[in-house]
């Protein structure tokens, strides 16, 4: 089947507009949400029943060969290719649609896939309406981070472009700019002001934090206090930190 095929060359270097899916709660995500998904393989000993609703056909085959197309030892018993949707690049009527209380984080320059998958996460588990990543970082759909993500990948829209592109539908939108910043110039977390309206944490790289052109254009920028000794948290730890405070001080 050609899109075996096709999945076994993207477990191994991943391209747009490819994803694979590893695992139950993947897979259903990828189901429930309507996404284009081409193909389902199932080891001959996983249980995982294929709903009958979604139309599609499961494959199952010997654990072995899961674990050829998988590229190691694949303990899930269930992997899936699928197709990115349409508008994973569409900022501005993202922007548009979401609630005047909006809450999104933005990803310009991530490195680390599960870091990524982990700030998906927390923006679910924790209020957020969206998450936006730059070009130039780390793509959310990356393995680590489909995997780290534990299926909110699905559950809250994502979208991925260029970060003037981003920035400008923030803008636009009147999104307020609060970056994470670890800086001693910057404002305690526990001072900042978390007003209504709509509110965009910027999260920088996990080397470099926000590089200039993000600094200038948050309205505020505030860091996490922290003990002597210890300069910062991960870029994951923080998004979870700033988002329950967001999160609390809105009630």
């Amino acid at each position: 089947m050609e899109w075996i095929d096709e999945l076994s060359r993207q477990t191994r270097k991943r391209s747009d507009p490819w994803i694979v899916l590893e695992g139950r709660h993947a897979v259903e995500g990828a189901i429930s949400g309507w996404w284009d998904v081409q193909g389902i393989l199932a080891a001959d000993d996983c249980e995982w029943m294929l709903p009958i609703w979604s139309g599609l056909e499961l494959t199952r085959v010997e654990r072995k060969m899961l674990e050829q197309v998988a590229g190691y030892a694949f303990h899930r018993g269930l992997i899936a290719l699928a197709k990115l949707p349409d508008e994973r690049r569409d900022v501005a009527s993202l922007m548009k649609e979401l609630p005047e209380d909006a809450r999104v984080v933005v990803c310009p320059s991530l490195a680390d896939a599960s870091n990524a998958g982990a700030i998906v996460r927390n923006a679910a588990a924790l209020g957020a309406q969206a998450v936006l990543f730059g070009d130039e970082g780390v793509s959310p759909y990356e393995r680590k981070a489909v995997r780290a993500s534990s299926g909110a990948l699905f559950r809250i829209p994502i979208r991925v472009a260029d970060g003037g592109q981003i920035l400008r539908c923030l803008k636009a939108a009147k999104f307020r700019l609060v970056g994470a910043d670890g800086g001693e110039e910057t404002a305690s977390l526990e001072s900042c002001e978390w007003d209504e309206g709509r509110v965009a944490l910027v999260i920088g790289s996990e080397d470099q934090g926000l590089n200039g052109f993000w600094k200038a254009a948050c309205d505020v920028r505030v860091r996490i206090p922290m003990v002597s000794g210890v300069d910062s948290l991960n870029a994951a730890a923080a998004s979870a930190v700033m988002l329950w405070e967001m999160k609390k001080a809105r009630g």
